[in-house]
Order: structure tokens, then C-alpha cells, then sequence
């Protein structure tokens, strides 16, 4: 009988123990953003003049930009928020719109760490600069947009452009793509496991990955290049008019040279190097666990 009354007594603090996890446990959830529900959304709409030739910058916290070029002589800004947790986790973000030039517009957090995604699109004028737009788990798309060294930076996401005039831009990710396509300016793209594509670019200054294969076109160069991966294949094509001395290395992998009029001095299983033209800077292109593919453009 004692054996029984104990068994009982155990089984019932044991019982009271889990109860007492369980409403901890609820209380800190709900202490923090209570429990996940149907999605909450909040859109934001603006429009502000600007002077042609003035710039703007995009700073997202959590979430995706999206900028395009229009014929209007005015900046259309909509922004959407997302939310699982309720209006009142919306309320702890709310989008800044800072007229002046640059022209800012910002998402800014009121509460700690609110669980809130925010996705921009965004319309210029042909004549307006974008200055800078960053973010983070999302992916920041461009298209037609007029960039005069343009900083793009996210994490967790890509970077897309298609088509943009005038200057230099900066792409920068991590465990995100970075694709590049039609934009009159030099390119430097750097990201982590994930590849890189530039094509009808100006020109190229750096395209740096790990875990991921490089793809580029290389019409000019302003002074040395390098170009590299490491588990991952790089291919590319370089105009024959190019004044440059060209060095590829690779282990676990081959170097293929295909109707470029490469002046070899040194040619070897996983090492070439050689001339285009007169020669000049290097373009150094370097990976591990990948093939090398030289062509001409």
C-alpha cells in the first residue's frame, strides 16, 4: 500500500511539474510575440516630387526591394507589411519617407526584434540616381534603374538587375545569386554559396563566391580583376580588343581555351597563363573543385 501511495505522489508531481513547464513556456511566448496566426497586412503609399539629377537610398530591414524606372517626374514609394502576429506587432515598424537628396526612404523598428516583413517597390524618374538600397532575408530586384556607383546589398537573398545606365555598381549578398544584365557601368559582385552571372556589363572590377559557379562577359577592364570561387566552375568571355595578361588556376578540375587569341607562356593541367593584345593588368581567375572555360566575346 505505502509502494502505491508513493507511486501515486510521484506520478502526481510529476504531473504538476509538466503543467507548471507548460504555462512557463506560454508565458514567455506570449510574452514575446504570442502565437503564430492568419497573416496581418498594412500598405503604405507615397509619392514625392523630385529635382532631376537628385539621388534616393532604400534601407529595408527584413524583406524585399524592387525598384524601376518610369516616365513620371515623380518617386511612387508602396510598401507592405507582413505580419503572423497581429496588427499590434505591425505597429512596431512603420516606413520613414525623408524628402532631400538623397531622398531616404527606411523601414524603422519602434519595438524589439517585431516579426515583420516589408516588401518596397518602388518607381523613379529616368533622371534620379539610386544611391543605395539594402535589406536582409529578401531579394532586391532593379530594372532600368539609372545607378552611378550604386551600392546593393541584402543577405539570405538575390540580387537581380536588368538593365540599369550610367555608372558602377556594387552587388553584394550572402546565401543569395547575383545576376547582372545589361548595365552600362563596371560591376564588382561578391556573394557566398550561391553563383554570379554578368552580362552586357560596361566592364567588370572583382566577382568574388564560394560554393557557386561564376558566368561573365568582360568587354574592358580599368586595372586588374580577379575573379573567383572555390567549388564551383567559372566560364568566361573576354573580347579579343582586351590589352590584359590572363592567369587561371584550378585544382580538381580543367582549364579549357576556346576561339580567344590567347598568347600562352604557360600551360599546364590545372595552370594557364598568357597574353590578349599588348598585354597590361591581370585578370586572375581562380577556383577549386571546378573547371575554367576561356573564351572570346
Amino acid at each position: 500500500m505505502r509502494g502505491d501511495a508513493r507511486e501515486v505522489t510521484m506520478q502526481g508531481t510529476v504531473h504538476a511539474a509538466l503543467v507548471l513547464l507548460v504555462l512557463i513556456v506560454a508565458v514567455v511566448f506570449t510574452g514575446c510575440t504570442g502565437m503564430p496566426g492568419l497573416e496581418t497586412t498594412e500598405e503604405f503609399n507615397r509619392t514625392v516630387p523630385v529635382e532631376p539629377g537628385s539621388a534616393v537610398t532604400v534601407i529595408n530591414r527584413n524583406g524585399g526591394v524592387s525598384v524601376s524606372a518610369w516616365e513620371e517626374d515623380y518617386v511612387a514609394v508602396t510598401a507592405v507589411k507582413r505580419t503572423p502576429y497581429g496588427r499590434a506587432e505591425l505597429e512596431k515598424v512603420r516606413i520613414e519617407v525623408t524628402e532631400g537628396d538623397p531622398l531616404r526612404i527606411e523601414t524603422v523598428h519602434t519595438g524589439l526584434n517585431p516579426q515583420v516583413n516589408v516588401k518596397y517597390t518602388i518607381s523613379l524618374p529616368p533622371t534620379v540616381v539610386l544611391q543605395q538600397a539594402v535589406t536582409s532575408n529578401g531579394p532586391i530586384d532593379l530594372a532600368g534603374v539609372r545607378v552611378n556607383g550604386t551600392e546593393l546589398r541584402t543577405s539570405n537573398g538575390p540580387v537581380r538587375v536588368d538593365g540599369a545606365r550610367g555608372g558602377d555598381i556594387t552587388a553584394a549578398s550572402s546565401n543569395g545569386g547575383i545576376e547582372v544584365r545589361g548595365a552600362e557601368g563596371y560591376i564588382t559582385a561578391r556573394t557566398s554559396n550561391a553563383g554570379i552571372t554578368v552580362e552586357e556589363s560596361g566592364g567588370v572590377l572583382e566577382l568574388q563566391t564560394s560554393n557557386g559557379p561564376i558566368s561573365a562577359s568582360i568587354p574592358a577592364t580599368r586595372g586588374d580583376v580577379a575573379i573567383t570561387t572555390s567549388n564551383g566552375a567559372i566560364a568566361l568571355r573576354l573580347a579579343e580588343s582586351l590589352n590584359v595578361r590572363v592567369v587561371a588556376t584550378t585544382s580538381n578540375g580543367r582549364i579549357a581555351v576556346n576561339d580567344l587569341p590567347l598568347l600562352l607562356d604557360e600551360s599546364s593541367g590545372t595552370r594557364v597563363s598568357g597574353t590578349l593584345g599588348d598585354g597590361g593588368p591581370t585578370i586572375a581567375v581562380t577556383t577549386s573543385n571546378g573547371g575554367i572555360d576561356l573564351s572570346g566575346l
